[in-house]
């Protein structure tokens, strides 16, 4: 089956990745993530492509899903604002 093969396969991400892939999950562009880490913009691009590929992602979206799935990152919910 498929996703047993993907879950014998996890992908091993640096602290800087799943630093930069948290920020992704934020929606935040290649430009701002960079401002945030003291990067330059093309570093953190390289990162991003670097990442999709370890994670076999085929697109942002994808990627943020596999580091949800793998836990490289998480989601904190947020209490709404009253």
């Amino acid at each position: 089956m498929i996703i047993s093969q993907l879950v014998d396969v996890q992908p091993r991400l640096t602290v800087r990745e799943c630093e930069i892939l948290g920020f992704v999950a934020l929606g935040l562009s290649a430009k701002e993530i960079a401002r945030h880490v003291s990067l330059a913009p093309r570093t953190v691009e390289r990162y991003i492509e670097n990442m999709r590929l370890k994670l076999r992602a085929k697109n942002s979206a994808h990627m943020v899903a596999c580091g949800l799935f793998y836990g490289a990152i998480s989601v904190n919910p947020v209490a709404p604002a009253v």
